[in-house]
């Protein structure tokens, strides 16, 4: 701890002045930090970052990071990557060298370490654009202590948002950093919003002033702490502190720019409105309507990554009528399609932009969205449904997975951020029912049928489709293996996973031989109604429990229920039927239920369980993951019955 206050303070005196930390000083720093000082660490950086903008945000990134590697796993992380854009910046690193623990200065060309790949899909985005570059390259003969220095300037001549600038600084991040300097230079005409988010701790100091016309703005930040990976955390951004720098005042700003982009292209012509009316005729709602459009723009136009737009690819849309004459398009343009049909049949519907996997700060408006998709209104004039034709297969207008996610409208009047709203458990469910058969042999004669919604159906469908029917038949054996050791499978059936019209179902028969334990006037008999890892996504959704305490806030994937019914029938009056005590459970939104009912004959149970809150504090983990062991003790329970 002393160590860490010593390098703190010896950190912090130095950087007293707003300036790039030099090459001596970086090394000098470096070399004297101890391994003991960041002990989940694999390597330490030092980073020097300026950036050069004109009155348009056009300009100049020079970036310089200094990184020593502490550990086996460090070393071996020994590829190099940058990152870029022809469409938007071009790049040029400088340098590449390798200080050992020697003393030697070891310089390498770049030319010879680094080769172009195409990077479709960019570092920021999965939105594609065949623009997209990446430099990589592997440094030779990394060792621990080994201090390497890169140098890269990346020249950006056409700006994502015009005359807009957006960047940040990740105080706390998994990246571990001994200093960060950032250094800003732009007119007094461009206006910069510096947003402090999450604010912790006095790592930051911050220095501004004007000279000649130019405003500088010159971050300094000093060892704050590292964030350490841990599975189904929160995403960092919504605890950790972050500093983000932006020219847009609003939302509201960002969303006419996007409706200025894509306007343009939702021209429609006679074949479009004709198509239109086709899949509509006869249609009563507005949700028939819809659906009708958005499978056929789904299955019907391919995903084709052809980006031939030249004022802002990867945003701009191609056409709608190019669009349908090609039938092919990427996100953008099957949204921009959509939007264009569901307008003709008289339904109000607006392309949007999404941050698919993230929430973006409502304080902190910049263009980091990463995917298209759409939206259309009830009668209010507020959002009914979302729709995202990218994927070809699914029964779903909207993917649960990009729920709970940032969204801006393109819109003429401008709107502001807002949140996909999360969908009820209810609607993301697996129905299991199991019927059992007793005989006088005690061999259960018995079926098993799985039903799935929403979230469920689209998992199982997309597995059903990228398998063969041996796997399927291995799967199925599986879930039978769960049920009990003995069960033999006696036949199965699944539904047709590309038949998008209905849900998926399986459907299996099998028996089990002396499934019930018979001494004499008392029946034992293990009970499936507990079981729910039966359901394929059960571990899944609750791997966030996997680990034994945590030190971060976390989440759930998603919203999510099953509900089990167990019906037995036996060859013999039952006197009495004794049930296992079983506690129910109502704690931030995970649900557990339990009932049941019985005649002289037959035994009926039905459980449930729910997610309906997927963000969780770091102090309830502890509670809940005892709740939730609680619950797969459940699955090893028995039913005794006297006869």
């Amino acid at each position: 701890m002393k160590k860490q206050v010593f390098i703190l303070l010896i950190t912090v005196i130095c950087t007293a002045v707003f300036a790039k930390v030099s090459s001596d000083e970086a090394i000098a720093r470096l070399q004297k930090v101890s391994k003991t000082d960041f002990p989940e660490a694999s390597y330490i950086t030092v980073d020097n970052e300026i950036i050069d903008l004109d009155e348009t945000c056009k300009g100049q990134y020079y970036t310089e990071r200094y990184k020593r590697v502490l550990t086996e796993k460090g070393r071996k992380d020994n590829e190099l990557w940058f990152f870029y854009d022809t469409m938007y910046d071009t790049l040029f690193v400088k340098t590449i060298e390798i200080f050992k623990a020697s003393g030697e200065r070891i310089k390498l060309n770049p030319d010879d370490i680094l080769s172009v790949q195409t990077n479709a899909f960019d570092k920021f985005s999965n939105i594609y654009s065949d623009n997209g570059k990446v430099l990589t390259g592997t440094l030779p003969n990394l060792e621990i202590d080994d201090i390497v220095r890169t140098v890269s300037v990346r020249t950006v001549h056409n700006t994502r948002m015009e005359n807009n600038f957006f960047t940040e600084i990740s105080v706390n991040s998994y990246e571990p950093a001994l200093h960060q300097y950032l250094e800003i230079n732009a007119p007094g005409s461009v206006k910069l919003n510096i947003h402090h988010l999450n604010k912790s701790g006095d790592y930051v100091t911050y220095d501004e002033k004007t000279e000649k016309g130019v405003k500088s703005y010159k971050f300094n930040v000093n060892s704050a702490h590292q964030i350490i990976y841990e599975p189904g955390m929160e995403n960092p951004d919504e605890f950790t502190y972050r500093i983000i720098i932006t020219t847009l005042d609003n939302w509201e700003q960002l969303s006419k720019w996007y409706y200025g982009l894509v306007a343009p292209h939702l021209e429609i012509n006679d074949d479009i409105i004709a198509k239109t009316n086709e899949l509509t005729a006869g249609c009563k709602t507005r949700e028939e309507k819809a659906q009708k459009l958005y499978y056929w723009v789904a299955r019907k136009i391919r995903y084709l990554g052809v980006d031939k737009e030249d004022y802002k690819p990867g945003y701009e849309p191609h056409d709608a009528a190019y669009t349908f004459s090609t039938m092919g398009g990427v996100c953008r343009d099957k949204a921009a399609l959509l939007v264009a049909m569901l307008r003709i049949a008289g339904i109000e519907a607006d392309p949007i932009l999404i941050a698919n996997g993230y929430k973006l700060n409502p304080e902190a408006p910049v263009m980091w969205f990463n995917h298209a998709v759409a939206v259309s209104y009830d009668e209010n004039g507020e959002p009914e449904f979302f729709y995202d034709p990218t994927d070809e297969n699914t029964k779903e207008l909207f993917p649960q997975y990009l729920e709970d996610c940032s969204y801006i409208i393109a819109s003429e009047k401008g709107e502001t951020l807002r949140t996909v709203p999360l969908s009820g458990s209810e609607k993301n469910r697996t129905d299991i029912k199991t019927y059992m058969k007793i005989d006088k042999e005690n061999k259960a004669e018995s079926k098993i049928n799985f039903s799935y919604f929403g979230l469920a159906d689209g998992f199982f469908r997309s597995y059903m489709m990228n398998i063969n029917e041996l796997k399927k038949r291995e799967m199925i054996e599986s879930v039978l293996s769960k049920v009990h050791p003995f069960a033999k499978l006696k036949n199965y059936k699944i539904s047709d996973p590309k038949d998008t019209e209905k849900y998926m179902t399986v459907e299996i028969e099998f028996e089990i031989p002396d499934y019930v334990t018979d001494n004499g006037e008392i029946l034992i008999m293990p009970l499936e109604a507990y079981k729910f890892s039966l359901s394929f996504i059960y571990n899944y959704q609750l791997q966030a429990f996997n680990m034994s305490s945590r030190r971060y806030p976390f989440k759930l994937p998603n919203t999510y229920s099953i509900r089990i019914e167990e019906k037995t029938e036996f060859p013999y009056d039952i006197k009495t039927v004794s049930l296992p005590e079983v506690k129910s459970l109502d704690l931030h939104g995970i649900k557990f239920t339990s009932e049941s009912e019985a005649d002289h004959r037959s035994i009926n149970i039905k459980t449930g369980f729910s997610i309906d809150q997927i963000h969780f504090k770091q102090k309830d983990f502890i509670r809940l993951k005892e709740e939730i062991a609680r619950l797969a003790s459940y699955s090893k329970l028995y039913l005794i019955l006297e006869k």
